[in-house]
């Protein structure tokens, strides 16, 4: 009878156990996806960068490539990829492809940067080093973080389960994040809330 009564009691601990429901989407794919970026961290001794890619409905688009070393963040590259419905040339931005857009745009140099407080030029592309890590305020930048702060805001908070979205996750860098994110039901323009990662790669 104690017997019975014990392994009655485990049943009920395993049942309970086995029903407890994560609190996660996606979690297989999450775990499968941080076990590759364990892996690749520690062949890379955690260095690396990676390009985050972000775009609005407005006619923008935009990229940030962040530059890890040793696990800190030394470097963060952004440029526009579009402007104003402006494709940034092939061979990048520079003074003439910037003076065109203020002409198309008939807005004088000295008036944009009196605006802004900076060029046309020095808006659609700029690099921080790291004595100048994030000085460019106000930009559509990713933010200055790790791998492992993505994952960690993957986890705890783009992921999370909710009624009110639909939530999504990819692992299309060889098996690293790519996606993680969340769209509210109902919400029609730039509803987007976590991160698009175009590559992810080593450094010398």
């Amino acid at each position: 009878m104690n017997t019975n009564r014990f392994l009655l009691i485990l049943l009920a601990i395993f049942l309970v156990v086995s029903c407890e429901k994560s609190d996660i989407e996606h979690e297989n794919a999450f775990e499968r996806s941080y076990q590759a970026w364990l892996d690749f961290k520690a062949v890379n001794n955690d260095s690396y960068r990676y390009e985050v890619v972000g775009a609005t409905w407005a006619g923008a688009a935009w990229s940030t490539t962040i530059t890890v070393r040793e696990g800190q963040v030394v470097q963060r590259d952004f440029h526009y990829t579009q402007f104003e419905d402006q494709r940034m040339p092939d061979s990048g931005w520079n003074l003439a492809s910037a003076t065109n857009l203020l002409a198309n745009f008939n807005i004088p140099a000295d008036e944009y940067e009196e605006r802004e407080a900076r060029t046309l030029l020095e808006t659609l592309q700029w690099t921080e080093t790291e004595a100048s890590l994030g000085i460019h305020e106000q930009t559509p930048a990713s933010a200055i973080q790790t791998l492992d702060d993505i994952y960690e805001t993957a986890r705890t908070v783009w992921l999370k389960k909710r009624n009110d979205a639909d939530i999504s996750f990819e692992a299309k860098n060889n098996g690293m994040i790519s996606t993680a994110g969340f769209v509210p039901h109902g919400c029609v323009d730039d509803c987007f809330t976590g991160i698009s990662i175009r590559l992810i790669e080593t450094i010398d």
